[in-house]
C-alpha cells in the first residue's frame, strides 16, 4: 500500500486525476486477457516523457517497481502486476505526432490505438501493416512490447519490421534515442530491436517512429470452403509451395465458423469443416493471375467452394467474422485460453493434426484459427474456469501444444510474448546458456529489476 506522502508526490508529478489508489479503481488493472491476475498498489497515467522520467526516478527512491501497461489485451500475463508494484498506464500518451507520407514515416506516442492510427493513415492513402485482431483496442506501445503481428504479417512482417526508432526511458531515469527515421540501418548495436518484443522489461517507450506504406492500388479477397480442416491445411501448404505470397491467409475451423456466425451473421457456411480467407494485393493487372493460381491450388486439396468477394461490403463481412471470433466463443463456454504457436509452413498439416489430437487427448473443445500463411496458430481452448479439473486439463493442453510446435521446428510464441504464462516453458525452447544471455541483457538495462519484474525470465 502506498503511503499518503508517496501518493501526494505522485499527484504533484502527474496531476490529481492521473493517480488511482482506491481498490475499485485499481481492480481492472490486475488482469489481462489470460486467466492470471494480480494486485497493484497504484495506477499512474503519465502524459509526457518528462513525467515518466520524474516518476521513474521517484519510484527508484522509494524502491517500488513499475509494470507498464497499454490496453491490457495481451495474452501472456505480461501486464499482470506482481507483488508491491505500481502500474504505469500509457493510454493517455495517445498523440499522433507526425505523419510524413513523403518519407513513409509516422511518429506516435505509445498510447495511440492501432485502429485510430490506421484511420488517420487511410485518409492519406497509407496504412500500417501490423494490425493484430485486437487493433480496435490495443495500443502501439503494447503492440511493440509483444512484437505483434496480425493477418497481414505473412506478406508484410510483424511490428519489429516497422519500428525505425524509439525514445526510451531507462530504469535509471535517463532517456535514450534508438534508431531514427531512416529504414536503411542503425549504426552500432541494434538497440531498437532489443527493445521491441521485450515486454517492457528493459525500458519504457515514450515515442515510436514507425514505417508506413501506401495503400495498394488493387486487392482481391477470396473465401475457400472445405469439408475438412485437414484439406484446408493442405491448401495452405500448396499455395505457399506454389510461390504465391498472399497479403493474408487466415484459417477458421467449424467450431469457430459457427461461433462467429452466431455473433455477426456474416453468411458463413455452418456445415463447413473449415474455411480460408485469402487476400492478395498489388497492381490491378496482376490480380487475376494470382487468384487463378490460388484457386487451382485450393482445388488440389478438394475445396468445396471457392468465391471471390464482389463488393466492399462482402469483404467487410468476412473480416468482421474473423476479428470477432475470439470474443464470440463466450456463447459456447464462459472461458477461453488463446494459444500462440508457430510452425514452419511446410508442417502446417501436421500441426493441425496435432492440435486435433490434443483436443481428443485432454477431452477439450479447441477451435483452430491461424494466420496460416506464416504458420502462426492460435488454438482457442474453450472451457469453464470454475471447474478446477477442467482448468488443469487446459494447462496440460497448453504445454502439449508448445511441445507440438517445438517438435515441428517451430516456436511456442509467435506474437503474444512470454510474460508470466509461458515463462515456465522457456527451457523447452532455449538451452540454459541462451536463457543466461537473456538474464544478462535484462541486468545490463535493469540491474535492480525495476521494470516489469518477473516477466519473461527471472533476473
Amino acid at each position: 500500500m502506498l503511503t499518503q506522502t508517496i501518493v501526494n508526490r505522485l499527484k504533484e508529478i502527474l496531476g490529481e486525476k492521473n493517480v488511482v489508489t482506491d481498490k475499485i479503481g485499481m481492480y481492472a488493472y490486475g488482469y489481462d486477457a489470460t486467466l492470471l491476475s494480480g494486485e497493484t498498489i497504484g495506477i499512474v497515467f503519465p502524459t509526457t516523457t518528462e513525467q515518466v522520467v520524474q516518476l521513474v526516478k521517484y519510484m527508484n527512491e522509494q524502491n517500488i517497481a513499475l509494470v507498464p501497461r497499454g490496453a491490457g489485451t495481451n495474452l501472456s500475463g505480461g501486464t499482470i502486476p506482481t507483488d508491491q508494484t505500481v502500474v504505469i498506464n500509457f493510454q493517455r500518451m495517445n498523440k499522433i505526432l507526425e505523419i510524413d507520407t513523403e518519407n513513409f514515416v509516422a511518429v506516435v506516442e505509445p498510447g495511440v490505438v492501432n485502429f485510430d492510427m490506421q484511420q488517420e493513415l487511410n485518409k492519406k492513402g497509407f496504412y500500417y501493416p501490423p494490425d493484430p485482431a485486437s487493433f480496435k483496442a490495443s495500443t502501439m506501445g503494447g503492440n511493440l512490447g509483444e512484437c505483434s503481428g496480425g493477418p497481414k504479417c505473412f506478406k508484410y512482417g510483424v511490428t519489429r519490421d516497422y519500428v525505425l526508432g524509439l525514445e526510451v526511458v531507462l530504469p535509471n531515469g535517463k532517456v535514450i534515442q534508438t534508431g531514427g527515421r531512416n529504414f536503411k540501418s542503425e549504426p552500432g548495436y541494434d538497440l531498437t530491436r532489443i527493445i521491441v518484443g521485450s515486454e517492457g522489461t528493459l525500458g519504457l517507450v515514450t515515442k515510436m517512429i514507425v514505417r508506413v506504406l501506401p495503400m495498394s492500388p488493387a486487392k482481391k479477397t477470396m473465401l475457400a470452403i472445405y469439408h475438412k480442416v485437414e484439406d484446408a491445411s493442405q491448401s495452405v501448404a500448396d499455395i505457399v509451395a506454389a510461390g504465391i505470397v498472399p497479403t493474408t491467409l487466415e484459417l477458421l475451423d467449424n467450431l469457430l465458423i459457427n461461433s462467429a456466425e452466431d455473433a455477426c451473421h456474416a453468411g458463413l457456411p455452418r456445415d463447413a469443416g473449415a474455411l480460408l480467407i485469402i487476400e492478395v494485393d498489388g497492381q490491378p493487372e496482376d490480380m487475376d493471375a494470382q487468384v487463378k493460381t490460388i484457386e487451382e491450388n485450393c482445388k488440389k486439396a478438394n475445396v468445396r467452394e471457392f468465391k471471390v468477394a464482389r463488393t466492399a461490403a462482402e469483404v467487410d463481412q468476412l473480416w468482421l467474422a474473423r476479428r470477432i471470433v475470439i470474443g464470440s466463443v463466450s456463447r459456447i463456454r464462459p472461458s477461453y485460453s488463446l494459444q500462440d504457436i508457430t510452425v514452419p509452413r511446410s508442417t502446417f498439416p501436421q500441426a493441425v493434426s496435432g492440435i486435433l489430437k490434443t483436443a481428443k487427448d485432454f477431452d477439450l473443445k479447441i477451435g483452430i484459427m491461424a494466420h496460416a500463411g506464416d504458420g502462426n496458430f492460435h488454438p482457442l481452448v474453450i472451457f469453464d474456469q470454475r471447474n478446477e479439473e477442467e482448468v488443469d486439463r487446459v494447462h496440460k493442453a497448453e504445454k502439449s501444444m508448445c511441445e507440438l510446435a517445438l517438435g515441428l521446428g517451430g516456436t511456442m510464441s509467435g506474437e503474444h510474448g512470454i510474460g508470466l504464462l509461458k515463462k515456465q516453458y522457456l527451457g523447452l525452447e532455449f538451452k540454459p546458456i541462451t536463457i543466461d544471455v537473456f538474464k544478462k541483457i535484462k541486468r545490463s538495462f535493469d540491474p535492480t529489476n525495476r521494470f516489469n519484474p518477473g516477466k519473461i525470465t527471472d533476473i
